[in-house]
């Protein structure tokens, strides 16, 4: 398993989660630099019956 985190990228506009390879550092512009670092998209799936969700990148 590889550390990451989970980001949800833009304002006034949904998009697809991303998560994101590394310790989250912060940033006094943008919030978090991600720049240069993996992105992958993150994928859910749920059970009908009970809702329990499970999450890939």
């Amino acid at each position: 398993m590889e550390r990451g985190f989970i980001i949800d990228e833009g304002y006034g506009k949904r998009t697809v989660p991303r998560w994101v390879l590394g310790e989250a550092e912060t940033s006094i512009w943008t919030g978090l630099k991600i720049r240069g670092k993996d992105k992958l998209e993150v994928t859910t799936y749920r059970c009908r019956r009970c809702g329990y969700l499970e999450s890939y990148a």
